[in-house]
């Protein structure tokens, strides 16, 4: 076991070593940033809820360093709040998809229905997709196009920019750790031509590979590395590109590194299929590098059991391997040229991430659980009405019990023989624990006929968390023209015809 547990660590340690000689004998480059053809872009701004960054990074693509014949702007208003779609829609130079569902329909389907719509657009070269949180440079999609003509898809380096005049001390180890993460190892996978994890919150990706490609998933990061592994099937490379940056706000920093346990599952359960070209199983390879606690566990135990006991492998052997590891890292960080507090602060990582797993570990969760119920008493309320779902061919009566505890909104569903089920999640508003409810009946080939799920239903932002008010449209016989006919998201008609859902790509 301690032996391979020395392998399992080595050979990854090996893939620090080469990143190391990459980053050391590598000289950046001066490109001449002419390129023979101006490629034309689709640049898509997906924005959702409230974004008030948004108005800055239209106005930064507009003013871009690159010919505004060549690129079309299109802003995605995914349920934005405190957005004036009538002042975009006066600006010429913005296409604005206004998407005004009950709840944000997501990343995925919005980019989807950009593709879709454009799908037999003539001379249209490649699309830029930036989240409307992110800032960029004048020569940004300059830059872009020109890596356009060396990658099919790419990220930008993402640096995180302080709100106020200094970062904070955790601000700071986040912000270091982004920019070790991006311009070594990222950068390091891409010279040595093997695929990074996709970042969509802003990657730039050729026209034709969208086509063959076809839809998005994009519900977290995880889906994101099982998107990535779909395009290395197709032998296609998510390079990160240095010279192109994309700027976001420090508050808004994440981590971006799946948990090792998702990583391993996706591993071992996509390995061993056939299929894979090298580009997909060097990154399915990848998925199960340990991190760095791993790391010293995978040295720190061989050390101590060769030291004390005879093994198929030396106590020498796997200190010298050590020692390269060491000097690999080493190298590695002072190649990357940090200020002397830079390296501090990337030290100070490994201490701060300890504290991030213990805080989340099922014992101190327990713990953090059984305080809060002895110090803080709750306030739950509670109102019960009647529903109907149907199977597409008959309607079932059966009632559902809404919980308010604390603000916090769930549901009980008792279905006609009296079993119940019971919302997994806390929502802030009673609509989206209804959301979660209907999904979970769709799973078993059930609608839930409430006014939430009528297409015939008009959302009311009435500046309520809840958001459990609105009006019906139904133009059913008798109703009186221009009549407002308030209801609640719960209610339920015979006149119920269930919500249009958007296709995908």
């Amino acid at each position: 076991m301690t032996e391979l547990l020395y392998i399992y660590t080595t050979v990854f340690a090996l893939y620090f070593l080469v990143y190391a000689v990459l980053v050391s004998s590598t000289p950046r480059k001066v490109r001449d940033k002419y390129t023979p053809k101006d490629a034309n872009l689709c640049v898509v701004v997906y924005a959702s809820g409230k974004v008030p960054t948004l108005e800055n990074l239209l106005k930064q693509l507009k003013s871009q360093n690159y010919p505004q014949n060549n690129y079309t702007i299109y802003a995605i208003l995914d349920k934005c709040e405190d957005v004036s779609e009538v002042t975009l829609q006066s600006d010429l130079n913005v296409n604005v998809i206004n998407i005004n569902n009950l709840e944000p329909i997501g990343k995925s389907q919005a980019y989807s229905i950009i593709a879709e719509k454009l799908y037999s657009v003539e001379n249209l070269d490649g699309y830029v997709f930036l989240d409307a949180k992110n800032y960029v440079d004048s020569d940004f999609l300059q830059n872009a196009n020109y890596y356009l003509t060396k990658y099919e898809v790419f990220n930008p380096i993402v640096t995180y920019l302080p709100q106020d005049n200094d970062l904070t001390f955790f601000q700071n180890v986040k912000s270091v750790f982004s920019k070790y993460l991006y311009k070594f190892i990222y950068c390091s996978r891409t010279r040595l031509g093997l695929t990074n994890i996709l970042n969509t919150d802003s990657f730039v990706i050729k026209r034709n590979l969208l086509n063959k490609v076809a839809v998005f998933d994009f519900r977290n990061i995880v889906s994101e590395m099982e998107y990535t592994l779909k395009l290395a099937k197709e032998g296609v490379k998510v390079a990160t590109v240095e010279d192109v940056h994309v700027y976001d706000s420090i508050d808004k920093f994440d981590y971006r590194i799946p948990s090792l346990s998702k990583r391993l599952e996706l591993f071992f359960s996509e390995f061993a299929k056939q299929h894979q070209t090298i580009i997909s199983r060097e990154f399915l390879f990848s998925l199960a590098a340990p991190n760095w606690l791993m790391f010293l566990i995978g040295f720190m135990i061989p050390l101590i059991h060769t030291h004390n006991f005879p093994a198929a492998i030396s106590y020498s052997t796997v200190l010298i391997t050590f020692v390269l590891f060491l000097i690999a890292f080493f190298t590695g960080l002072l190649k990357m040229k940090f200020y002397p507090k830079e390296y501090l602060y990337l030290f100070a990582y490994p201490i701060i991430s300890i504290g991030r797993i213990a805080y989340n570990i099922p014992i101190c969760r327990g713990i953090r659980n059984i305080f809060n119920k002895t110090t803080h008493k709750h306030v739950v309320e509670k109102m019960t009405t009647e529903v109907y779902i149907t199977d597409g061919n008959r309607d079932y009566k059966a009632r559902i019990d809404l919980i308010s505890d604390d603000g916090l909104a769930k549901i009980t569903f008792i279905n006609p023989n009296g079993k119940k089920y019971t919302t997994k999640n806390n929502h802030l508003r009673m609509i989206d624990a209804l959301r979660e409810l209907s999904t979970k009946l769709k799973d078993y080939g059930l609608t839930l006929k409430t006014c939430q799920n009528c297409k015939y239903f008009q959302n009311l932002v009435d500046g309520s968390t809840n958001m459990v008010k609105g009006t019906c449209s139904c133009g059913f016989e008798g109703r009186t023209p221009g009549d407002i006919i308030p209801t609640l998201i719960w209610n339920t008609c015979p006149n119920f015809e269930e919500q249009n859902v958007i296709n995908l790509f």
